[in-house]
């Protein structure tokens, strides 16, 4: 693989990784927005059931006036010190914990999703870090891609067929080593036969000979077949890698694909744009409307002409700013 392909595939892990990163932090952010939004609502809600006569109380509360109503409270807690036992002042005494406890849960949700956002934005930056460091995505380098996969694939067919075409050389070892054992079997009668003395030596050293040539016959097959199998298992594993390696291509294919498309289409969407400029559409129209205003002001009564009006409207722009309708 080329340092052009080495390049782009350590860039899409990179930005396929902070992509992922973006979006458990977004989860994250909102997750404890939510939190920090519903102890601010709680606040609000406390501090306004609590709240001095003539303190307005804005929506969310804000800050200092938490901080007037918690002194309010502390005022009507110190002034009752005396009263321990009475109900009204455990009514301010468990008031006042309540917004207390509220107040510090609210300021622990803000500092937890200042947190979280801030982490949100720092992803955010590093993806536009990375984007401005993405290779050129240019057809050439799809080209590129799209050529190693043509020659991987090529390599895997040859080695498939290299596979094919090999003998199954265990079948035929399996047939000498049987041949071996008739061969064997066969001495072993004449062996037995010439004890009784019915067979002569010329036949049994024949059968000698012709065990001995199966036996060799039999270890070359065994061992030619394990050199096979070896290969083959060296091929399968080279198929295997190449498919792997292949598989990476085919992924690194889509997401090159997919950002020379984008920076096609940018390309294209500039030049719409530019087109639209270049043509003097509201040159036009203006020239076209002081020629009218000059004939109406001659034009017989009873004869009129109307402004010249153009309307662009245009549909969804993805990759640069556009306006939904353009006006001339």
């Amino acid at each position: 693989m080329n340092n052009d392909l080495t390049t782009w595939i350590a860039w899409l892990e990179q930005h396929q990784e902070a992509q992922k990163a973006l979006s458990a932090a977004t989860v994250k952010a909102s997750e404890a927005r939510h939190q920090m939004e519903t102890a601010e609502r709680h606040l609000t809600y406390l501090t306004r059931q609590e709240r001095p006569d003539g303190l307005i109380i804005a929506d969310p509360a804000t800050p200092e006036q938490v901080q007037k109503v918690t002194e309010h409270l502390a005022k009507k807690l110190e002034r009752s010190a005396t009263h321990r036992d009475d109900p009204i002042r455990q009514e301010l005494q468990r008031a006042w914990n309540d917004l207390k406890q509220t107040r510090s849960r609210f300021e622990e949700s803000q500092a937890v999703y200042a947190e979280c956002s801030e982490a949100q934005t720092q992803v955010e930056k590093a993806i536009a870090t990375a984007r401005k460091a993405r290779p050129e995505a240019s057809p050439k380098a799809l080209e590129a891609v799209t050529q190693a996969m043509v020659d991987l694939q090529q390599r895997v067919d040859k080695i498939n067929a290299t596979v094919a075409a090999m003998k199954d050389s265990d079948s035929i070892a399996a047939d000498l080593e049987a041949q071996a054992r008739r061969a064997a079997e066969e001495v072993e009668r004449l062996e037995a036969s010439a004890l009784l003395g019915e067979v002569d030596e010329a036949a049994k050293g024949q059968a000698t000979t012709t065990l001995a040539k199966a036996r060799k016959a039999a270890e070359k097959a065994a061992e030619q077949a394990e050199k096979q199998a070896a290969a083959r298992r060296g091929l399968n594993k080279m198929r295997d890698d190449l498919q792997a390696e292949l598989s990476e291509l085919e992924s690194l294919q889509r997401g090159v694909g997919y950002e020379v498309g984008k920076a096609a289409m940018a390309k294209a969407e500039r030049e719409l744009l530019e087109a639209i400029e270049v043509a003097g559409l509201q040159g036009r129209v203006a020239a076209l409307n002081e020629a009218r205003d000059e004939a109406n002001f001659y034009a017989p009564e009873g004869t009129g002409y109307n402004s010249a009006h153009i309307e662009l409207r245009l549909s969804p722009f993805y990759m640069v700013n556009a306006p939904e309708l353009l006006e001339y």
